[in-house]
């Protein structure tokens, strides 16, 4: 991102920036709470002591790479959301064999990015970055901030020349929101219902029975 534009964006007492070292337990710790809002992860009754080093590392991974955002609450100055991206290609810093618990829901993720991928015939670093995740502490729940800076994050990934961006989009308002805020289409989808994750249908039950996965893709490039 410009020099100029790293301090991003002012907006009703919340500024919008790069995340640094100083914000790394503050925007795990945020993630971690925003996680548990997860429809897979409220199903699979994900403990938030057991998500946080997790978290620590993916943010870290951000931080190094500068692909991590948030969003400050002026009068407090402590982070009320966040928000990291990806490289397609890339893969996470870390080893999902000491996190069992999540690999369900990675398997579905990846599913679905690895048919973007190859019907995509992405082949380069560089090309499509995947917004990884966006979340706000409970008590920033429904304002905007969550979608100001998924809006900074496209934003960021243009800086870096990135022709285009996906997202797995978990729950029904999010959905709705990518796709009317910012005009993502969708490209494929899992039904939770349908996803065997070890032959079985592990989110069997999920609350809302017709809710899917859905990844959804921009086009940078487009003026």
């Amino acid at each position: 991102m410009k020099k100029s534009q790293v301090q991003l964006l002012k907006d009703d007492a919340i500024t919008y920036r790069l995340m640094n070292q100083q914000d790394l337990q503050e925007s795990a710790d945020c993630f971690t709470h925003s996680f548990q809002r997860e429809p897979m992860v409220r199903h699979l009754k994900i403990q938030k002591e057991d998500f946080h080093s997790f978290a620590l590392v993916c943010c870290q991974q951000a931080i190094d790479q500068g692909l991590g955002l948030v969003a400050v609450a002026e009068a407090t100055q402590k982070i009320a959301g966040f928000t990291i991206l990806q490289d397609a290609l890339d893969d996470l810093q870390i080893d999902l064999t000491n996190y069992q618990f999540l690999l369900p829901i990675f398997e579905m993720l990846g599913q679905l990015q690895s048919q973007y991928i190859s019907g995509k015939n992405v082949k380069q670093n560089g090309e499509v970055i995947v917004s990884f995740v966006t979340g706000v502490y409970p008590e920033f729940e429904g304002s905007k901030i969550a979608f100001s800076l998924f809006g900074q994050s496209i934003e960021l990934a243009k800086s870096k020349n990135y022709q285009k961006m996906i997202t797995e989009v978990t729950g029904r308002l999010s959905q709705n929101g990518v796709r009317r805020r910012y005009s993502f289409t969708p490209y494929s989808s899992i039904l939770y219902r349908d996803f065997l994750f070890e032959g079985k249908r592990i989110f069997d039950g999920l609350e809302d029975s017709t809710l899917s996965c859905v990844l959804m893709e921009k086009n940078l490039t487009d003026q």
